[in-house]
């Protein structure tokens, strides 16, 4: 079958997924909601509470879910395609090590009785990956001026290392309060966000997306050897910041809101690719679809296995990723 053809039918049956998952997850929970009644409450009718319930809470949960997958999928993509190496993704480069670093050094540094303003959290963790980001990048690139992603993958994870050492450091010296709340984080959860987080991160993700989205061709030949790419005419340092830049920006911002959440920009490109072949202008959406899906169906598991309590949804990302990853190392053995 054609790489076109198996396109739509994975992306058909993903969207149709999602919008399944979608609304099981705002139906359910300590109150069950019929499927009807959803509907119903979603043109504004119902009681106060179950207005509260579904849109305050539940609806909330449920697109910040979407909208962090996706970001997290598209930015692993774009990594593991500026480093020709699939095993590449924003924790794995330290954009999460950056951007948690940043976050926690302004909680550790700010008096107990400030606070950043709702949009500072994630220009803070922006700022943090960037800057990570720039210098592993710069560190991996050889005497030759040339990229290589054996280089790159062991700057990323030294970086990393150390910038956890440092994370582990000033943890330590927390307020029990500060600790909870970086502990939370470093798990990655969604609970506790508000619509302002979804009209951040939002338009963040989607206009990052259709930026990657558009110029699906420079990825595809990004993907190919540098000799190669030269010989097609792309610039390969402008275009590898320009792309960097962006990919960094989307997984900052979705570290900043959900937390440093594994697994989902390391997984979903790699599903992705199996699925269709290596071509950018199908592996971009159906990476988004994945990570969508991924993280929404992890927050549903995590709000509902052990109600009335939640677990987080990092970890129930990692007990979902660390097996297919397990699964794909004895299928190549073999």
């Amino acid at each position: 079958m054609a790489a076109s053809n198996k396109f739509y039918l994975w992306s058909l049956g993903l969207f149709l997924f999602l919008v399944v998952l979608f609304f099981l997850s705002i139906s359910t929970g300590i109150l069950d909601i019929s499927f009807f009644k959803v509907l119903y409450i979603l043109l504004g009718q119902g009681t106060e509470g179950e207005r509260l319930t579904i849109f305050d809470f539940r609806l909330v949960r449920a697109l910040l879910a979407i909208f962090i997958g996706m970001g997290l999928a598209l930015a692993g993509t774009v990594f593991q395609t500026l480093s020709h190496n699939e095993l590449a993704s924003p924790s794995l480069l330290g954009i999460n090590a950056g951007a948690g670093l940043a976050i926690i050094l302004s909680i550790y540094l700010l008096p107990l009785t400030w606070s950043l303003p709702i949009w500072g959290l994630p220009i803070v963790a922006i700022i943090g990956a960037l800057m990570t980001a720039s210098g592993i990048f710069y560190l991996a690139y050889g005497r030759e001026h040339a990229l290589s992603a054996r280089r790159l993958i062991l700057t990323g994870i030294s970086v990393a290392a150390g910038i956890h050492a440092i994370e582990l450091l000033l943890i330590v010296r927390l307020d029990p309060s500060q600790f909870h709340q970086v502990n939370t984080w470093i798990i990655g959860t969604i609970s506790g966000n508000t619509w302002i987080h979804v009209w951040l991160l939002g338009p963040i993700v989607f206009l990052g997306g259709l930026f990657l989205y558009a110029n699906y061709m420079d990825l595809n030949i990004l993907s190919l050897a540098d000799e190669t790419a030269v010989g097609l005419g792309l610039s390969l340092l402008s275009k590898r910041v320009i792309y960097l830049i962006t990919a960094t920006v989307i997984a900052a911002s979705c570290v900043a809101i959900g937390g440093s959440i594994a697994f989902v920009g390391l997984l979903c490109p790699h599903i992705a690719r199996r699925m269709v072949g290596p071509n950018h202008k199908y592996v971009l959406l159906l990476s988004a679809l994945l990570g969508g899906s991924l993280v929404l169906g992890a927050d549903f598991i995590a709000r509902t296995v052990i109600v009335p309590d939640e677990l987080l949804v990092g970890l129930i990302v990692s007990l979902i990723g660390a097996p297919y990853f397990l699964y794909v190392l004895v299928e190549s053995r073999g």
